[in-house]
Protein backbone atom coordinates (compact mmCIF):
# COMPACT_ATOMS: atom_id res chain seq x y z
CA UNK A 1 0.00 0.00 0.00
CA UNK A 2 2.46 2.14 0.90
CA UNK A 3 4.75 1.37 -2.45
CA UNK A 4 1.73 2.62 -4.14
CA UNK A 5 0.85 6.12 -2.15
CA UNK A 6 4.25 6.66 -2.53
CA UNK A 7 4.29 6.25 -6.57
CA UNK A 8 1.22 8.22 -6.70
CA UNK A 9 2.30 11.08 -4.50
CA UNK A 10 5.67 11.71 -6.40
CA UNK A 11 3.09 12.72 -9.00
CA UNK A 12 1.96 16.17 -7.55
CA UNK A 13 4.90 16.17 -4.49
CA UNK A 14 6.65 19.22 -5.98
CA UNK A 15 4.04 21.43 -6.30
CA UNK A 16 1.90 20.66 -2.69
CA UNK A 17 5.90 21.39 -1.24
CA UNK A 18 6.65 24.58 -3.22
CA UNK A 19 3.01 25.87 -1.84
CA UNK A 20 3.52 25.00 1.51
CA UNK A 21 6.88 26.64 2.14
CA UNK A 22 6.18 29.43 -0.32
CA UNK A 23 3.49 30.22 2.05
CA UNK A 24 5.51 29.34 5.11
CA UNK A 25 8.36 32.37 3.75
CA UNK A 26 5.40 35.05 2.70
CA UNK A 27 4.23 34.65 6.20
CA UNK A 28 7.57 35.72 7.40
CA UNK A 29 9.14 31.87 7.88
CA UNK A 30 7.53 31.63 11.11
CA UNK A 31 9.53 29.97 14.20
CA UNK A 32 8.91 28.41 17.82
CA UNK A 33 5.92 29.71 19.22
CA UNK A 34 4.64 32.28 16.15
CA UNK A 35 4.84 28.75 13.94
CA UNK A 36 2.29 26.40 15.84
CA UNK A 37 -0.10 29.31 15.61
CA UNK A 38 0.48 28.99 11.61
CA UNK A 39 0.60 25.34 11.73
CA UNK A 40 -3.71 25.53 11.37
CA UNK A 41 -3.45 27.47 8.16
CA UNK A 42 -0.68 25.85 6.66
CA UNK A 43 -3.05 22.87 7.11
CA UNK A 44 -5.56 24.20 5.37
CA UNK A 45 -4.07 25.56 2.88
CA UNK A 46 -2.33 21.79 2.39
CA UNK A 47 -5.97 20.53 2.50
CA UNK A 48 -6.92 23.55 -0.51
CA UNK A 49 -4.38 22.58 -2.58
CA UNK A 50 -4.96 18.96 -2.24
CA UNK A 51 -8.53 19.85 -3.61
CA UNK A 52 -7.24 22.01 -6.67
CA UNK A 53 -4.66 18.91 -7.69
CA UNK A 54 -7.66 16.40 -7.22
CA UNK A 55 -9.95 18.19 -9.55
CA UNK A 56 -7.31 19.00 -12.08
CA UNK A 57 -6.24 15.37 -12.63
CA UNK A 58 -9.56 13.53 -12.32
CA UNK A 59 -10.02 16.31 -15.61
CA UNK A 60 -7.10 15.79 -17.39
CA UNK A 61 -4.98 12.92 -16.31
CA UNK A 62 -8.03 10.81 -15.78
CA UNK A 63 -5.87 7.79 -17.24
CA UNK A 64 -3.26 7.72 -14.56
CA UNK A 65 -6.00 6.42 -12.21
CA UNK A 66 -6.89 3.44 -14.36
CA UNK A 67 -3.07 1.76 -13.22
CA UNK A 68 -3.79 2.36 -9.81
CA UNK A 69 -7.47 0.78 -10.34
CA UNK A 70 -5.59 -2.28 -11.44
CA UNK A 71 -4.08 -2.58 -8.32
CA UNK A 72 -7.45 -2.74 -6.34
CA UNK A 73 -7.04 0.70 -5.23
CA UNK A 74 -9.03 3.84 -5.03
CA UNK A 75 -8.60 7.21 -6.15
CA UNK A 76 -10.22 8.52 -2.22
CA UNK A 77 -7.53 6.12 -0.80
CA UNK A 78 -4.94 7.31 -2.59
CA UNK A 79 -5.32 10.70 -2.16
CA UNK A 80 -6.12 10.52 1.73
CA UNK A 81 -2.70 8.14 1.93
CA UNK A 82 -0.79 10.85 -0.30
CA UNK A 83 -2.59 13.35 2.07
CA UNK A 84 -0.87 11.84 4.87
CA UNK A 85 2.61 11.18 3.50
CA UNK A 86 2.58 14.90 2.48
CA UNK A 87 1.77 16.17 6.22
CA UNK A 88 4.11 14.06 7.49
CA UNK A 89 6.52 14.82 5.51
CA UNK A 90 6.17 18.81 5.38
CA UNK A 91 5.78 19.14 9.04
CA UNK A 92 8.25 16.63 10.15
CA UNK A 93 10.87 18.55 7.90
CA UNK A 94 9.02 22.01 9.38
CA UNK A 95 9.93 20.85 13.01
CA UNK A 96 13.76 19.30 12.50
CA UNK A 97 14.51 23.37 10.46
CA UNK A 98 12.83 25.35 13.60
CA UNK A 99 14.62 22.94 15.94
CA UNK A 100 17.87 23.42 14.19
CA UNK A 101 17.22 27.25 13.47
CA UNK A 102 16.65 27.13 17.44
CA UNK A 103 20.04 24.86 18.22
CA UNK A 104 22.50 27.68 16.35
Amino acid sequence: MLSAVWLFYRNFRVFTHAVAWGAWLIAGAPLGEELWSFVVLLFWLKLFSYGVIWVLMYTFLRQIYLFYQNLGYSITTLFVGAFGLDLLLFFGLLTIFSWSISLF
